[in-house]
């Protein structure tokens, strides 16, 4: 009888391997430079989604397994992602004076209540600039959908209603050109999300 050969391994499994383990691990609690928010469990994965019933700030779309529209996709007003569990950062940004508390929704606690797949985001603002980028490499570095400033709602004229932010100031690791990666994934005037 024959033994079993091990299968290679590809940089598509290891991707998803990463994304999944980053899912799984990586809670408001221990993600780095992150911090819970009072009152704000995690979530139970649920199968549905309900509607907005406000202005849509924010569409999901893509390898996602729950969706609330026709079009397959996920949209979410401020009430919805106010109601998902919040975490915050403080930290610098080149864009801002000083430092600043950003409060919102982690990266990772969207893709677990989508049921997201896939190896990458493409973040879209509101003027139609996008980034695309690792999912598995933005949830474990604690990327924060934040749709707030120090406690206030942004404007579109103050980045918002939604600015994807990182801890930079926890990142004293990088070199110049990751730190410049970084900031180049710190979309503002968020408005759509597309996992693939």
């Amino acid at each position: 009888m024959a033994r079993p050969t091990n299968r290679a391994i590809t940089g598509k499994t290891l991707r998803l391997a990463a994304l999944v383990l980053a899912t799984a691990l990586f809670s408001p609690a221990v993600l780095p430079g992150t911090l819970p928010l009072p009152g704000t469990a995690r979530a139970a994965e649920g199968s549905t989604l309900a509607a907005p019933t406000g202005k849509v700030i924010l569409e999901v779309s893509g390898s996602i397994a729950v969706t609330n529209t026709s079009e397959g996709s996920a949209a979410f007003d401020r009430a919805m992602l106010a109601a998902m569990p919040r975490s915050a950062i403080e930290t610098t940004t080149p864009w801002t004076e000083g430092a600043q508390r950003f409060e919102g929704v982690l990266l990772a606690d969207l893709v677990a209540r989508l049921g997201a797949t896939g190896t990458r985001i493409t973040a879209r603002a509101l003027n139609d600039y996008s980034y695309a980028f690792d999912l598995a490499d933005a949830t474990s570095h604690g990327a924060l959908i934040a749709d707030l400033t120090n406690g206030k709602q942004m404007s579109v004229r103050e980045r918002g209603p939604l600015w994807i932010v990182f801890p930079l100031d926890e990142m004293k690791e990088m070199t110049e050109v990751e730190r410049h990666e970084m900031q180049s994934r710190m979309v503002w005037q968020l408005k759509q999300i597309t996992f693939n």
